[in-house]
């Protein structure tokens, strides 16, 4: 009897998708995934100032901000508050303050007066990248906040949200959520994320994350089903002798 010999064509198929996986991810930007202790942080940088008009990186780090170890963050330490800030919470649990809650690994953000709260991403290369992103309310009393997206000095998205609130001990409040399918950014191009007071700072502790992916180009996409095609004929191939 006749044995197919489809063996040595998978490997060389699993090799080829791992590739394509690799390099879809090395694509890929997620602001929380990304979250650490450094200022910059590869592509992602934390600040504060006018979205659009001035970035002043954060230099204070604290790795137990808001008083719970393990919950990081840039801040600014204004008046001996750490607030305006960036943090993360990296517990694996809900943490919850005196007015706010944390979800457990999610980013927050919080403004001071007249001092927007700033995460920035900065394009690698030229090319068209899609980004899908959103605000939401972390804290019980909250006075409403702007959420504002800028490329370079352009603005792209602006929202005010005021409520609902958030609620003890681990219900989040009103979301914004917001999407770009398709910027075409050159490298050293600026994305904007920030948060603006609404006229009150206080109790505006707001959740935050930016997903950014580099879209592959047509041709891109052209060689990736024209390879596979051809592994498959060829496991075809292998199957039918």
């Amino acid at each position: 009897m006749h044995v197919p010999r489809f063996v040595p064509a998978f490997p060389i198929l699993v090799v080829l998708l791992t590739l394509i996986t690799g390099a879809y991810a090395t694509n890929t930007w997620d602001a929380t995934q990304d979250f650490g202790d450094f200022n910059p942080n590869g592509a992602w940088s934390y600040g504060y100032g006018v979205t659009g008009s001035s970035f002043t990186p954060y230099s204070l780090w604290d790795p137990a901000c808001i008083g719970s170890a393990g919950v990081g963050c840039w801040h600014a330490n204004n008046v001996g508050q750490e607030i305006p800030l960036v943090g993360f919470n990296a517990t694996g649990h809900y943490v919850i303050s005196n007015t706010a809650i944390f979800p457990p690994d999610s980013l927050f953000v919080h403004p001071y007066a007249g001092e927007d709260t700033i995460v920035r991403w900065t394009a690698p290369a030229d090319g068209t990248y899609s980004i899908a992103a959103f605000f939401d309310i972390l804290d019980t009393h909250p006075t409403g906040i702007i959420g504002l997206v800028y490329e370079n000095s352009t603005p792209l998205f602006r929202g005010e949200l005021l409520g609902p609130p958030a609620q003890f001990p681990d219900k989040v409040g009103g979301r914004e959520d917001f999407s770009f399918p398709a910027l075409n950014l050159h490298a050293g191009d600026v994305i904007s994320f920030a948060v603006n007071d609404d006229n009150d700072y206080n109790y505006d502790t707001t959740g935050f994350n930016a997903t950014i992916t580099l879209v592959p180009e047509p041709c891109s996409l052209l060689f990736l089903a024209s390879g596979l095609a051809t592994m498959a004929g060829f496991v075809r191939l292998k199957l039918g002798k």
